[in-house]
């Protein structure tokens, strides 16, 4: 049997006696080997398993891990043995653990013996003892900056509640949600994402650069979802091995997703109104720490989130009562006055049948009849209606007619109009006048947004299960900031005339024929507003 290199230059005869003197031992993990306090039953030889010293000063610094550690090839008890003193540590098995003991009375005659052996173990004492001195201090400067960062997260969540209080913008408030969580959690990026419970999703408008996108997602669908649905985190140190992730969206971004912390947002109902999502920290796995922070920072972004929807609803609803109750006022004022323009225009046609004639009396009769329309849409709008009447409609067609109500302002400002009438040569299927509004409201502000001339393209395109409609304008672009609220109701941006509900109006069309719209701009270089709609837009509306 060799052994230990404590006995390095002790005589044989001594070391025979050693080998001899000594007994087996075993504990099991968990088990404690002996208590401070406790009289040394000698010195204990590791050869297989590790164990943990924890001194009894550390045992009072519970932010201080674990403690020492040994393992196979070291020994045990050799200061209580040395001066004589009781343990001054508590020793308990990290795993199973076997080996050898020199029982008390042995280790004090081989002293008496062989001074070498006293050397040597003086020696190995004092390096093992640096070594410890090392690994607590470098361990308790971790410590300490465990506890400043600590320190730091709750002057955080103090600074970032006051700020939540005191204001009732939403997009302010998630901004500051998703900064300060990202910042204290030292992680590259994040996202929040709302409860939409009319559809039963999680929605998230996220700006990229200079490009406006809403993710929308089920609920219970990906991890996000699964948080949305049953309330509990999630913290995940590898999503590639979590059936939830979905790398469709690493693999669109070209980013891979490191590690992920996944906490929802409930309100004093324990209603769910929302999921906040953090992605890749820098430093390894999220934490039980990163979870606590993030957990007090939800309960007060949830009420800051709720009352702000709560504002947001009330002024909203009664801005479109307003809305609702002048456009009423409009249509019963206008529709004697109509009613007669029609008629007269009707008996004109019949007196002057000419060809000439007929074109302008139909097109102040066409115009009549959009005027009227166009009111009762923003009426339906204010009260959240929309009803819809599907045709097979041809695209080119409905640009061009939208073209020539534009076309003297289009003349006067030196404006092009680029429209690629080959590549969409089918019938589609919509509600014609309906969509005659959204691209109405569309070509109109790009005419706003070219005071000094430029194109404005109409590019139709065939998309996945369905067609897509982009259009592109040269103009002054809008400022990213207004990007995120450019189809809020009443957003005008300054504009001369306009009520600011051309592009509220236009996006629930199209999100009533199923479809999407998104727009990319950059202030200088112009906009782009692309439509998809599906095929089948009537099947698939609820």
């Amino acid at each position: 049997m060799k052994l230990h290199p404590v006995f390095r230059g002790v005589s044989e005869k001594s070391r025979q006696w050693v080998e001899e003197s000594m007994r087996p031992f075993q504990f099991n993990a968990g088990d404690t080997l002996f208590e401070a306090g406790d009289q040394p039953e000698g010195l204990y030889f590791i050869d297989e398993g590790s164990v943990s010293i924890h001194p009894i000063f550390v045992q009072s610094h519970p932010d201080v891990r674990g403690g020492l550690r040994r393992g196979a090839g070291t020994y045990l008890g050799e200061m209580s043995l040395l001066d004589r003193r009781k343990h001054y540590a508590e020793v308990t098995a990290d795993t199973d653990v076997t080996g050898r003991l020199l029982p008390k009375d042995e280790f004090d005659e081989l002293s008496m013996k062989e001074p070498q052996f006293v050397m040597n173990l003086a020696r190995f004492a004092i390096s093992e003892l640096q070594s410890n001195n090392s690994d607590l201090i470098h361990e308790l400067a971790r410590a300490k900056m465990d506890a400043e960062k600590f320190i730091d997260r709750l002057k955080a969540i103090s600074q970032i509640s006051h700020v939540l209080n005191s204001t009732l913008d939403l997009d302010q408030l998630l901004s500051l949600i998703l900064r300060e969580a990202t910042k204290h959690s030292e992680c590259e990026k994040g996202t929040i994402y709302l409860v939409d419970p009319e559809r039963n999703e999680l929605y998230s408008r996220v700006l990229r650069g200079t490009r406006i996108e809403e993710i929308r997602l089920p609920i219970g669908k990906g991890i996000a979802g699964y948080v949305a649905q049953t309330g509990q985190n999630v913290n995940i140190s590898d999503p590639y091995e979590d059936e939830r992730f979905n790398p469709e969206i690493d693999k669109q971004t070209h980013q891979r997703t490191r590690n992920l912390l996944t906490m929802p947002m409930i309100t004093n109902e324990q209603t769910i109104i929302g999921v906040l999502q953090l992605m890749n920290k820098h430093a390894g796995p999220f934490t039980d720490v990163d979870e606590q922070f993030l957990s007090a920072l939800s309960t007060h972004a949830s009420i800051a989130i709720e009352r702000a929807q709560v504002a947001e609803k009330m002024v909203r609803s009664e801005a479109m009562a307003a809305v609702g109750r002048f456009a009423a006022g409009i249509i019963h004022d206008i529709k004697n006055t109509m009613t007669i323009i029609d008629g007269y225009t009707q008996l004109l046609r019949k007196l002057y049948p000419d060809v000439k004639a007929e074109k302008y009396l139909g097109t102040i009769q066409d115009q009549i009849q959009r005027l009227v329309g166009m009111s009762r849409e923003v009426l339906e709008f204010s009260r959240g209606e929309m009803r819809l009447v599907f045709a097979e409609t041809d695209l080119n067609e409905l640009i061009y007619n939208v073209i020539e109500e534009f076309r003297a302002e289009l003349d006067d400002r030196n404006i092009t109009v680029d429209i690629k009438t080959d590549i969409m040569v089918d019938p589609i299927l919509l509600d014609k006048e309906k969509f005659y509004r959204v691209l109405y409201n569309l070509a109109g502000n790009a005419i706003d947004a070219m005071p000094e001339g430029g194109t404005l393209t109409f590019l139709p395109q065939k998309a996945l299960n369905g067609w897509a409609l982009e259009v592109i304008d040269t103009g002054v672009g809008i400022p990213v900031d207004r990007l995120l609220t450019i189809f809020e109701p009443f957003a005008t941006f300054e504009k001369r005339h306009g009520t600011g509900l051309g592009l509220s109006i236009a996006r629930r069309i199209v999100e009533h024929h199923h479809g999407t719209i998104v727009v990319h701009s950059e202030v200088g270089h112009g906009t782009t507003f692309r439509i998809t709609v599906p095929n089948q837009p009537e099947a698939v509306i609820k």
